[in-house]
């Protein structure tokens, strides 16, 4: 079940979003605590922040920007993280079912995304649950530490 993220989430949003298999696809590198407020503040004030929780467990987080006007009908996923202890299990699939079948419910028909070009579990997990593949944004995405940016992928699901 989805709830919206609160300010007592903040640790365990640090955890997630700072360990090593979730972090090099977020858009900021690790940060202190003290240094992450600001982006949990961004996240709260600006996008709808969502846990994902099973038995009282934060499994996982997702972020959904929400188009306006003539794009009222489309929502982007900002992101999609799964707690560490949670990977490999079937946590993402379960939460992009559960967000495509209450945003459908609430008649959005299109959602997109983009997903670094190495981020092969993100892929799969996608393509599972029926995004394809619309383009490529040619060295999109930089790392510190790495000398090349990477290819990001443009993907959608029509809901």
């Amino acid at each position: 079940m989805f709830r919206a993220i609160t300010n007592n989430d903040f640790d365990s949003v640090y955890d997630i979003y700072m360990s090593d298999s979730v972090n090099p696809f977020m858009s900021w590198e690790k940060v202190s605590k003290k240094d992450f407020e600001v982006c949990f503040d961004d996240l709260l004030s600006r996008d709808e922040f969502l846990a994902f929780e099973e038995d009282g467990n934060l499994l996982g987080l997702v972020t959904v920007i929400r188009g306006k006007w003539r794009k009222k009908h489309v929502a982007s996923l900002g992101s999609l993280a799964v707690s560490p202890s949670y990977q490999n299990k079937g946590v993402g699939s379960r939460m992009m079912t559960l967000l495509i079948d209450s945003l459908r419910v609430e008649g959005i028909r299109r959602l997109e995304l983009t997903v670094e070009s190495d981020n092969l579990a993100a892929i799969h997990l996608y393509e599972r649950v029926g995004f394809q593949q619309e383009g490529i944004l040619r060295e999109y995405f930089k790392r510190d530490g790495h000398s090349e940016a990477i290819d990001d992928y443009v993907m959608s699901k029509l809901l």
